[in-house]
């Protein structure tokens, strides 16, 4: 009797230790590029021993996610795809069940899948040309989107002649009305420069500004040489001429000068220096206007 119990609990052991089992399997076994695939590695008879799953390595198969939330079970599963077309194999993979000198290895059986294409198997091969087929003839398919550079042409050329012809006529207009003299023109600016009022505005620099252009364009037209042109430095010396008077020197060029600050130094002048500057206009322009021959000669006798 104790021979036979002492047989039982070798044989108990034995089974305890050997007799683990593993169960693998890959689904499905034909799939498309990029299917998802199913690889479940099952230990059997492990007793809570630890084990140790393998990872495939094959660089056929892309791992996607990794399920051990059974693993106590002796449970794991993977989540892998292939993204080629052929028969692709997973070799035998190791499990290793217990540690130390009581471990054990056990291997999966090979595992193969078929990869197709998700093309249709037509597209592999030619196909014959389809014979041609007649259909009715429509305009836009000759022309097509060829009328637009067209159209684009002839509205241009239409602008171009409008152009043309209203400028002649402007031109031809603009000649039948004669320019008023220097000295009258000069006299109407500083008038309607008057009138607009810009020192009670407030609006000093634009006074000063309009006062400059009024008096330059008169030295300009009224001398001509380019005064709008230059600056007060260049003007000033261009003054110093004997053929100018000198009350241009000695009462203009001052008002330039104070011009420039107001305009590009922010100086703030005295609201009846406006004033005094229209006056000393008036007074230049009709001081320096052409006279008559006759009342010339009076002049010079006096």
């Amino acid at each position: 009797m104790r021979i036979l119990s002492f047989f039982l609990l070798i044989a108990f052991y034995a089974g305890a230790a050997w007799g683990a089992s593993v169960d693998a399997s890959l689904q499905p076994t034909s799939a498309h590029i990029g299917d998802t695939l199913a690889l479940d590695i099952r230990v059997n008879g492990a007793n809570n021993r630890p084990i140790l799953f393998p990872v495939p390595s094959d660089s056929a198969f892309d791992i996607l996610r990794m399920d051990t939330t059974q693993i106590g079970k002796g449970r794991i599963t993977f989540t892998l795809a292939v993204y080629d077309t052929g028969e692709f194999a997973l070799d035998e993979m190791p499990v290793v069940v217990g540690r130390d000198a009581s471990a054990e290895t056990l291997y999966t059986a090979p595992m193969s899948v078929h990869i197709r294409s998700i093309l249709p198997d037509s597209a592999s091969s030619i196909q014959p040309i389809k014979p041609y087929r007649e259909h009715p003839f429509q305009l836009r398919e000759l022309l097509g989107w060829s009328w637009i550079p067209g159209v684009l042409l002839l509205g241009f050329l239409g602008w171009w002649l409008y152009r043309k012809y209203a400028r002649k006529k402007a031109g031809i207009g603009a000649a039948a009305i004669p320019l008023l003299p220097p000295h009258e023109e000069a006299v109407r600016n500083l008038i309607s420069l008057r009138d607009r009022k810009y020192p009670a505005r407030g609006m000093l620099k634009e006074f000063f500004t309009d006062f400059s252009v009024i008096m330059r364009r008169y030295l300009e037209r009224r001398y001509e040489f380019p005064a709008l042109e230059m600056t007060t430095y260049e003007l000033e010396l261009e003054l110093e001429d004997k053929r100018f008077e000198r009350e241009w020197t000695s009462r203009l060029i001052p008002i330039l000068h104070e011009a420039d600050l107001v305009k590009f130094a922010k100086h703030i002048p005295d609201s009846n220096r406006c004033d005094e500057c229209i006056t000393v206009g008036f007074e230049l322009v009709e001081r320096t206007k052409p006279r008559p021959e006759a009342e010339q000669a009076e002049e010079k006798a006096a």
